[in-house]
């Protein structure tokens, strides 16, 4: 109705300017050799203005006839603009309900109607979908488009890093890392990826070049840094150890307990070098500094081992060794399995017993019903006390072991890559707890075939 209106109105304007014209008054004569001519001024005024209509509307139409290509080359891009990005959303729509081959035809097809300068995100979604579709014959092909665009090259290179990486190639995906690092030397987070790969393949050394930088850029956590230079130092001395370099080791396992003097791990390998290098007091030492700030079995048990040799006529050196250090501890489950190991080996069986029983308060663990059944079998010798200590000793479970974080898996002793997933620096010393009343249930039950 609107439109109408503006049409009327301007048909007014003009018939309202040509009678306005018309009406001018005044005459024109022209005379030319034996010709004259008169004219009225309004005449001549609507006639001009009647030729400027005409010339308006000309000059229009001239314009799109040869506009005519240009303004239909713009409507067919347009065109392919909006169908474009019309398969880039049902694309999209496609990944998400889990229909990939369709996901695929349609990036593809988004791409094909989109400008170069807008083809990114279609091809991530090919890449994407076909890696899900698990074509991984030609799933490197949208990202090596990818990184002809400058804009988009990044995205090419972090895909190929994990197409890599899902390929279980992880030398190309370091050298891709790497090259994107030195092409993107302000994007930070890539040096996460670089670590990692490093660590994968246990190339220590680059490691722990790359974790300065991390943490430097404040990539990875302090904190989270220190605790794996422990224990990528505790990985390159078991390297030297095994390979007999024992003073390189040492230097190693020097460098972690120096960073994390309460690192158990740590400690424990340089004390048992120290005890392999003939090093006793030095191992004591590390060990007694650990020991008074942190209850663990492995420093107690390995305590036991570097008692020094047995001077003639001396009474229950082990039990008294132990003792001498449970004081900083005296509650602690493992103070007292300890002490209950070293009565049995110079037959204290008081002492023995009453260990046993104060560790089983603590927790009913496998160990405990273990060494049970060396105590009776020692002492009383009874076949039924023997078996019953024996079924509780099969049916109890480690109480504390070291715990993959990632996968879950429990592991009796502390390594820095957990195979075959090669998860690095993912192991920690977790205690399950135990029911108190299940132990007083179990207690009961021996009460009237054993004397504790």
């Amino acid at each position: 109705m609107f439109k109408t209106l503006w049409y009327l109105l301007k048909i007014c304007v003009v018939l309202g300017i040509a009678t306005y014209l018309a009406t001018l008054p005044g005459l024109l004569r022209v005379e030319w050799n034996d010709y004259s001519v008169t004219l009225q001024i309004g005449f001549i005024a609507v006639s001009a203005f009647i030729g400027f209509l005409i010339l308006l509307v000309a000059s229009g139409l001239a314009y799109r006839v040869f506009s005519f290509p240009t303004s239909f080359i713009r409507y067919r891009a347009q065109k392919r603009h909006a169908e474009g990005y019309k398969a880039l959303l049902r694309s999209l729509t496609a990944a998400a309900t889990g229909d990939h081959k369709n996901a695929r035809y349609l990036a593809h097809r988004a791409q094909k109607l989109l400008p170069e300068d807008e083809q990114g995100l279609p091809l991530l979604l090919q890449a994407q979908a076909t890696r899900e579709m698990g074509d991984f014959s030609s799933v490197d092909e949208p990202y090596q488009l990818l990184l002809k665009n400058a804009e988009t090259s990044l995205l090419g290179l972090q895909g190929l890093v994990q197409n890599a990486i899902l390929a279980s190639d992880f030398s190309k995906a370091l050298l891709l890392a790497r090259e994107a690092v030195k092409k993107y030397p302000k994007n930070y987070v890539l040096l996460k990826t670089v670590y990692d790969l490093e660590v994968r393949m246990k190339l220590w050394n680059d490691a722990l070049l790359t974790l300065d930088q991390a943490i430097k850029r404040k990539v990875i956590d302090k904190s989270k840094g220190q605790s794996d230079r422990c224990a990528i130092y505790c990985a390159l001395g078991d390297m030297a150890r095994d390979s007999q370099r024992q003073q390189e080791a040492l230097e190693f396992y020097r460098r972690a307990v120096d960073l994390d003097a309460l690192f158990v791990p740590a400690v424990v390998r340089l004390a048992q070098l120290y005890l392999a290098m003939d090093l006793r007091k030095k191992a004591e030492a590390v060990l007694l500094k650990a020991w008074k700030k942190v209850v663990h079995p492995d420093l107690i048990a390995l305590w036991a081992k570097v008692m020094p040799e047995r001077k003639a006529g001396a009474v229950s050196p082990k039990y008294k060794w132990v003792e001498s250090v449970a004081r900083y501890h005296p509650d602690a489950f493992c103070t007292h399995l300890e002490l209950a190991r070293a009565a049995i080996d110079e037959c204290l069986w008081g002492e023995a017993r009453s260990e046993l029983a104060k560790a089983e308060k603590v927790r009913a663990d496998k160990q405990v019903y273990q060494l049970w059944v060396t105590l009776e079998e020692k002492t009383t010798g009874r076949a039924d006390v023997v078996r019953q200590w024996l079924d509780r000793a099969y049916k109890a479970k480690p109480t504390a072991s070291w715990v993959c974080a990632r996968s879950g898996r429990s592991f009796a002793n502390w390594m820095p890559v957990v195979e075959p997933e090669g998860f690095f620096n993912s192991l920690r010393w977790e205690v399950a707890s135990s029911s108190v009343n299940d132990i007083e249930d179990d207690q009961k039950v021996l009460a009237a075939s054993s004397t504790f």
